[in-house]
């Protein structure tokens, strides 16, 4: 519990924050069930103490574990924190020595993050290349995509007649899912089906994989028979 001191500083520092316009930039926006690490500069003979609390209730520190989790070095320079329940939260860190200081920074935490396929289908005509790379679109919402600090993404998908789904990086420069070993027969014109099975930023938070734009099909047509040239 904070002094009636550390309750007026932390209300200013909370006023400030209230009537600055927020965007993603400004707020750490990150997802539910993800660990994050988090630090500053150490000085030796200082004392750290890290807080969270609820935007709207300054003058209670959160101590729910199915809340807020501590994982590690609450009173130290570096913490780790688990953020269980989505919600709008201010994190502080107080540090003292031959002088004390106050900082906090606004903490979004969503349950909505989702990831689907830009483009549900694809074609091309058979070759020695069994792979290509289909872009993928990750969102914190309608209307924010996904920040470049949550990247690279883990992508698990599966192939349409395996047992096992496969894994795959997706980095923030190219957003493409790179697809390898799918069926191309040249007498035949084949159908793959791919299917996001799930996917997870940086941190491991849930991306929720949106329905109905989870499955890519990939047609590779045959090649056409000619038959010999003749002479009339």
């Amino acid at each position: 519990m904070k002094t009636q001191i550390h309750k007026g500083i932390l209300f200013m520092i909370f006023m400030i924050l209230a009537v600055t316009k927020v965007t993603a930039q400004d707020t750490f926006v990150l997802f539910e069930q993800a660990s994050h690490v988090y630090t500053v500069t150490k000085t030796d003979g200082n004392i750290y103490s890290w807080s969270v609390f609820a935007s709207t209730d300054l003058n209670n520190e959160i101590t729910d574990i199915d809340i807020v989790e501590f994982v590690s070095g609450k009173d130290s320079n570096q913490t780790e924190i688990k953020w269980k329940q989505a919600g709008e939260y201010v994190l502080v860190i107080e540090e003292v020595g031959l002088c004390q200081n106050l900082k906090a920074h606004r903490v979004s935490v969503i349950n909505s993050p989702t990831i689907a396929f830009e483009q549900l289908t694809s074609e091309d005509c058979p070759d020695e290349d069994s792979s290509f790379a289909t872009a993928l679109v990750a969102r914190f919402d309608t209307d924010n995509d996904l920040s470049e600090t949550n990247y690279p993404l883990t992508v698990s998908y599966r192939i349409a007649g395996e047992t096992t789904d496969r894994t795959a990086i997706v980095n923030f420069a190219e957003k493409l899912l790179h697809i390898e070993g799918i069926i191309e027969d040249i007498n035949n014109e084949t159908i793959n089906r791919i299917t996001i099975v799930s996917a997870k930023n940086k941190y491991g938070g849930k991306l929720n994989v949106v329905a109905g734009q989870d499955i890519h099909t990939r047609t590779i047509f045959k090649k056409p028979v000619i038959t010999a040239i003749e002479l009339n």
